[in-house]
This record gives C-alpha cells, structure tokens and sequence, in this order.
C-alpha cells in the first residue's frame, strides 16, 4: 500500500499544495477527497482497491472542519510527518486519525463524524 494522507474540507488550494510540497520530499502520496466521494469508503479513496460500484455523489453537508487520515504510514515515519504539520502555521488540523482495518471499510462521512465526537468528547473546552 502507498503511503498516503487523504485530506477532506480544505479548500484552499495554497494550502493543500503547501502540505504538498512539505511532504512530497517524504514520499507521501496527497489525496484531496472533494465533497461528492464523501460516501466512498477510506479504502477506496485511499486507492487499496476499487469501488465495484459507485454510488450517487454524496449529497450531505460539507464537513465544518479539516480532516487528515493517514493510511498505511508506519508509526516512525508518521511521528515525523505529524512534526512537520506541526512547524505549519497556516492552517490548524484538530482532526486527525490513522485508517485501521476497521475504519478503512467506513465511508468518509461516517469517518468524519466518528472522529469529530471522539475529539470533542476527548477536548470538551474547544
């Protein structure tokens, strides 16, 4: 499996192509997931193997917040990536979380709003 960072709910580009450019060097590979494969599950975006079947574009809201999910990264190599993100002041990324063989069958908006309640229950003050 490539090593790869999906990113949903972040659309300036700048950004996205400043994460890029920070982690390129890693040999990262960059997903950003737009709104409308919000249904598809992690692992297809995450390229582990195809949808059989496509379903209708996701017609919910967009998520209110950035979202990072880190999938197939070993955890030495995600420390490092996890610092460099760190250094970047841009843009704040509270929610973060590594695909498991659990969540990889989740569909990303699912995903989201797992992660969401987890960090709010985890960080009631913000």
């Amino acid at each position: 499996m490539k090593e790869t960072l999906l990113l949903f709910a972040l659309p300036d580009k700048s950004i996205r192509n400043d994460i890029r450019n920070l982690l390129t060097p890693m040999k990262v590979q960059i997903i950003y997931v737009e709104k409308p494969k919000y249904n598809r599950t992690l692992a297809s975006l995450a390229g582990l193997h195809p949808m059989k079947e496509l379903p209708l574009p996701y017609d919910g809201p967009e998520f209110d917040t950035p979202l990072m999910i880190f999938a197939g990264i070993p955890d030495a190599k995600l420390g490092l990536i996890i610092d460099a993100l760190k250094s970047y002041e841009k843009c704040s990324f509270p929610l973060k979380a590594v695909m498991t063989e659990t969540s990889r069958n989740w569909a990303a908006a699912y995903a989201y709003l797992h992660i969401k309640a987890e960090h709010e229950a985890l960080h009631p003050e913000v």
